[in-house]
C-alpha cells in the first residue's frame, strides 16, 4: 500500500508540475537576450570552482553549498519565471526586473572573483531582492528588505530601484552600513551623500584616524571642500588650517603638537623644506607619539607620521641601494650625519627595499653597521629604549633575516638580553593584526644559534600555557602554530620530508609541491596573469619577459592593452601579460585586462608581479581567488602575504625579502613555466635546488637569490594559511 501510494504521489506531483508548466508564458524573443545573460552569469557561477556542473561551491560544507545553488540557479529561475507570468507587467517594466536580476548575478561573481564579498550571502541576496522587487511592483518601499544585507551585497541591487519611494532613504542606509566600518575608504563614496544626515560625524571620524584624507579634500576645489570647512569639530577644523601652508603634507603629521599647542605651522614650515631636517623632526615626534600611546592616549598624527616617514626613509635607502657598486663612503655618503635612532628609523622603514649589502657589509659601513658603530657606548638595549621599544619586534626579525642578530644581543647584558627576546613573543595575541606573530614565524626560519633556538622554544611554551590558562582561544591558536613551526623548522631532516612534517601537522594541504590538475581550467588550459607598469623598470622588464617566449615554441599577439602568449607545446598554456604603457596609462592596460578576464570567465591559476613594492597594490587589487602560486617578485612584507591569501587562500606564495631583480625574476619564471608546460607538479624543494645550483656559479646575483623565499619555506604564509583555516574551522 505505501509503494501504491508513493506511486500515486509521484504520478501527482509529475502532473502538476507539466501543468504549471505548460501554464507558463511563453518567453517572446524580444526579451529572450535578457534571460540569456541571467544564464551565463549562472553558469559562471557554477563553473567559479573549475567544474562545468550544477553546484555553486563557496565552502567545504555542502548543506551551505546547496542553499546558495538554490538561491542562484531555482530562485533565480523561479523569479524569471515570474516576471514573464506576470501580466501586470507591460514590456518595459519585465525589462527592467530581468536586467535588475542580470546586474545582481553579475556583481555577486564579479565581488566574488576579488574576494570582495562572502559568497555565502547569496541566498540572502537572492530573497532581499525578490521582496524588493515584489514591493515595487506595489509601489511600496524597499527600505525594510535591506537590513539584514552587507553594503556590498546591497549596493549594487538597489540601483535597479532609483525610482522606488524608498530608494533615497535605503541608499543613506545602504551607505550607512560602509561608513562607519570603512573610514578608510569611504571619503570618495562620500562625496554623493554630502546632503545626508550624518556627513559631518563621518568627516570628523575619518579626520581622527585618517586625517590625510581630509586634508586632501579639504585643499581641493570640490563640494567636498566645502563640507569639511563647514564642519566645527575642532580636528577638523585644525587640518583645514594646516591646509592653508604650500607644506601641509609634511605638516599633517605634527598635528597633535599643533593641538597641544607645542609648535606652530609657521615654525614648523623652514624645518620640513629641508629633507634631513624634516627626517629629524620626524623621528623626534614619532618617538613623542610612541611615547604617548605607551601611555594610552591615542595620537591623531601618527599614522601619518609613520606613511610619511616611510616614504622619505625609501627615498634615502633607494639612493643607497642604487650605489650598491660604488665605494662605500660614495654610497653612504646620504647618511653620514644620522644618529642612530635616525638609522634605526630607516632600517625598520626599510624592510621591503633594504638590500643585504644595504643593512650590513664586510666594511662595516652599512646602516645596521654604522647605527652600531655609532652608539656610545654601543647597547642595543639603550637605543630600544630611546625609541621606546619602537616595531622592535620587527627590528629584531630582520635582524635574524639578516644575520645579525646574535651580534645585536651580544651588545647588552645576558639578562637584558633574555628580557628582549621574552617580550619579543610575548604579547602576540593582543595585537590588532598577526604581522608580529608572522615576524615571529619568520625569524624562526632565519636563527641559527641553537641556544637562543632553545630559549625561544621554552618561551613559546611558556606562553601557549599562560593564554591556555585563561582560555585565550586566540592566543592559543597563534602559540600552538608557532610551537608547531618551531619544532617542525628545528628538525634535521630534508625539505620534502619537513614540509610533509609541517603540513601534516598543521592540517594544511601540501606545502612543498602545487599539483598540476589545480592548475588546469575545465578546458584543460592553464591561464597566467602578468602585471608590468609603465615605468622604466618596468618597460626594461617586459622588454626583457619578452625574450623568453621563441617562436617556436609560443605563439604571441598584440592588443591595444595587453600581450597574449600561447603555447605551441607541451600542455596548453595562455600568459596574458599587460603593456608597460607609460604611466598613468599602465594602470588602464591593467584594468582592460582584468575586465577582459572576467568578462570571458577566465580565471588564471598563476599571478606574477614585476615591479616595484609600491606597484604591488595594483596588482593585489586585480589578483583573484583561483590563484594557485602568486609569484610577487618584489617584496614579501606581512600585509602583501595577508592580502594574498586573504583573496586566494590556497596561493603558494614566491616572495624576495627586498628588491626584486629581473635577472632572478626571470630565471625563477622561466623554471616554472617549464614545470607547467611539462603537465607534472609544480615540486617547489626540486624547483629551488636547481635553481640555487643555477646561481652558484653567478657571483652578480647569487646574494640576490637568497633572499627569495620559497613557497615551502615562507612561514610567515604558512602561518597566515594555519591560522586562517583553523579559525575557520573555529568558527564552524
Amino acid at each position: 500500500m505505501r509503494r501504491f501510494l508513493l506511486i500515486t504521489a509521484l504520478i501527482v506531483l509529475a502532473t502538476s508540475q507539466m501543468q504549471a508548466q505548460s501554464s507558463h508564458h511563453p518567453i517572446p524573443i524580444s526579451r529572450q537576450g535578457f534571460h540569456d545573460n541571467i544564464d551565463k552569469e549562472q553558469a559562471a557561477a557554477a563553473k567559479f570552482d573549475g567544474k562545468a556542473d550544477d553546484l555553486v561551491k563557496v565552502s567545504e560544507d555542502q548543506t551551505t553549498n546547496l542553499q546558495v545553488t538554490n538561491a542562484l540557479i531555482k530562485e533565480v529561475d523561479d523569479m524569471q519565471q515570474e516576471i514573464e507570468d506576470n501580466d501586470s507587467l507591460d514590456h518595459r517594466l519585465k525589462v527592467k526586473y530581468l536586467s535588475a536580476i542580470y546586474v545582481m548575478v553579475k556583481d555577486y561573481n564579479q565581488k566574488r572573483a576579488r574576494s570582495k564579498i562572502d559568497p555565502e550571502e547569496a541566498p540572502a541576496m537572492v530573497a532581499a531582492f525578490r521582496n524588493m522587487m515584489h514591493a515595487d511592483i506595489k509601489g511600496q518601499s524597499i527600505l525594510p528588505y535591506i537590513n539584514h544585507l552587507s553594503y556590498d551585497a546591497s549596493e549594487r541591487i538597489i540601483e535597479s530601484f532609483q525610482d522606488n519611494p524608498g530608494y533615497k532613504e535605503a541608499r543613506g542606509q545602504v551607505f550607512t552600513k560602509y561608513a562607519f566600518n570603512n573610514l578608510e575608504t569611504v571619503m570618495p563614496k562620500l562625496v554623493d551623500y554630502l546632503n545626508y544626515p550624518g556627513t559631518d560625524s563621518v568627516i570628523a571620524a575619518v579626520a581622527r584616524k585618517y586625517p590625510n584624507q581630509i586634508l586632501t579634500y579639504a585643499t581641493s576645489y570640490t563640494p567636498m571642500a566645502t563640507a569639511i570647512k563647514r564642519n566645527q569639530d575642532p580636528i577638523v577644523q585644525q587640518i583645514v588650517r594646516i591646509g592653508q601652508s604650500p607644506q601641509s603634507t609634511r605638516i599633517l603629521p605634527f598635528i597633535d603638537e599643533l593641538l597641544a599647542g607645542t609648535t606652530t605651522v609657521e615654525k614648523l614650515e623652514p624645518i620640513v623644506d629641508n629633507d634631513y631636517q624634516y627626517f629629524r623632526q620626524m623621528v623626534k615626534s614619532t618617538i613623542a607619539l610612541q611615547k604617548m600611546k605607551s601611555d594610552g592616549q591615542n595620537p591623531y598624527g601618527l599614522k601619518a607620521m609613520m606613511e610619511n616617514m616611510q616614504a622619505k626613509s625609501l627615498l634615502y635607502i633607494r639612493s643607497v641601494n642604487d650605489l650598491h657598486e660604488e665605494p662605500a663612503p660614495v654610497r653612504f655618503a646620504i647618511v653620514k650625519n644620522f644618529t642612530p635612532e635616525e638609522l634605526y628609523y630607516l632600517i625598520i622603514n626599510g624592510q621591503e627595499e633594504l638590500y643585504t649589502s644595504s643593512y650590513t657589509n664586510h666594511n662595516n659601513a652599512g646602516l645596521y653597521d654604522q647605527m652600531m658603530l655609532r652608539m656610545k657606548p654601543p647597547r642595543g638595549d639603550s637605543l630600544l629604549m630611546m625609541v621606546n621599544f619602537d616595531r622592535f619586534k620587527k627590528f629584531i626579525a630582520m635582524a635574524a633575516g639578516f644575520n645579525t642578530l646574535d651580534n645585536f644581543l651580544k651588545s647588552m647584558a645576558p639578562e637584558n638580553s633574555n628580557y628582549l627576546m621574552q617580550k619579543y613573543v610575548q604579547n602576540l595575541e593582543k595585537t590588532e593584526d598577526l604581522e608580529d606573530a608572522v615576524d615571529v614565524a619568520n625569524s624562526f626560519g632565519s636563527i641559527r644559534d641553537e641556544k637562543l633556538l632553545e630559549f625561544l622554544r621554552v618561551e613559546v611554551k611558556k606562553n601557549l600555557n599562560y593564554v591556555r590558562k585563561h582560555n585565550d582561544k586566540r592566543g592559543t591558536v597563534i602559540y600552538q602554530l608557532l610551537s608547531s613551526l618551531f619544532e617542525t623548522e628545528s628538525k634535521s631532516e630534508n625539505d620534502s620530508s619537513k614540509a610533509t612534517d609541517m603540513a601534516a601537522k598543521l592540517q594544511l594541504p601540501p606545502i612543498n609541491y602545487v599539483t598540476f590538475n589545480t592548475l588546469e581550467s575545465d578546458s584543460g588550459r592553464v591561464y597566467q596573469q602578468v602585471f608590468f607598469y609603465g615605468d622604466k623598470d618596468g618597460q626594461e622588464s617586459y622588454a626583457s619577459f619578452m625574450t623568453n617566449f621563441p617562436s617556436s615554441d609560443w605563439r604571441v599577439s598584440k592588443n591595444k592593452y595587453w600581450t597574449t602568449i600561447t603555447s605551441l607545446k607541451g600542455k596548453p598554456t595562455t600568459i596574458y601579460a599587460n603593456l608597460p604603457t607609460d604611466e598613468p596609462a599602465d594602470k588602464e592596460a591593467i584594468s582592460k585586462l582584468s575586465e577582459y578576464l572576467d568578462e570571458n570567465d577566465i580565471h588564471p591559476t598563476i599571478f606574477i608581479h614585476r615591479g616595484h613594492s609600491y606597484h604591488i597594490n595594483t596588482t593585489l587589487d586585480n589578483l583573484q581567488s583561483s590563484a594557485k602560486i602568486v609569484v610577487l617578485g618584489s617584496c614579501g612584507g606581512y600585509h602583501n602575504l595577508a592580502t594574498v591569501l586573504e583573496k586566494s587562500p590556497e596561493a603558494h606564495i614566491i616572495s624576495s625579502k627586498q628588491v626584486g631583480t629581473r635577472f632572478v625574476n626571470e630565471p625563477i619564471i622561466h623554471s616554472l613555466e617549464d614545470q607547467v608546460r611539462s603537465g607534472k607538479n609544480v615540486d617547489w624543494v626540486i624547483m629551488w635546488a636547481q635553481l640555487t645550483k643555477r646561481f652558484a656559479g653567478d657571483a652578480r646575483n647569487k646574494d640576490l637569490f637568497s633572499d627569495y623565499v620559497p613557497p615551502h619555506k615562507n612561514l610567515g604564509a604558512i602561518f597566515i594559511k594555519a591560522y586562517k583555516q583553523i579559525m575557520k574551522d573555529e568558527k564552524k
